[in-house]
């Protein structure tokens, strides 16, 4: 985000048909979260020793390998999305509108 194609958004398109023929009584979004706790499970499984590290450290790949079956489609596009376009009909709240990219501009009061 704030770069000069404003915003890259990358995600798991999955209807919920698709997430119920994989997981019964299930929704997308509960699919689209078990599975990357799934991921991380694994991890521990295949490192034992490795211990507490950042997200950052994880094998990306490994972790998409693992989740990619309970995704549905996966996709990246490029969005005019910014934390201020349409601010106003969601919540009044304070906002830079000089600089979008402001952290004070992501907080939803």
């Amino acid at each position: 985000m704030g770069h000069s194609k404003v915003s890259y958004w990358y995600g798991s398109l999955l209807d919920i048909q698709t997430a119920r023929s994989l997981a019964p009584y299930n929704n997308a979004t509960s699919l689209q979260v078990a599975s990357g706790v799934l991921a991380g499970v694994v991890h521990c499984i295949e490192n034992p020793r490795e211990g507490v590290i950042e997200p950052e450290d994880l094998n990306y790949k490994r972790s998409i390998e693992v989740a990619k079956p309970y995704l549905g489609k996966l996709v990246g596009e490029y969005t005019d999305w910014t934390p201020i376009k349409n601010f106003a009909t969601l919540f009044p709240r304070p906002v830079d509108l000089s600089d979008p990219w402001q952290f004070k501009n992501f907080r939803v009061y």
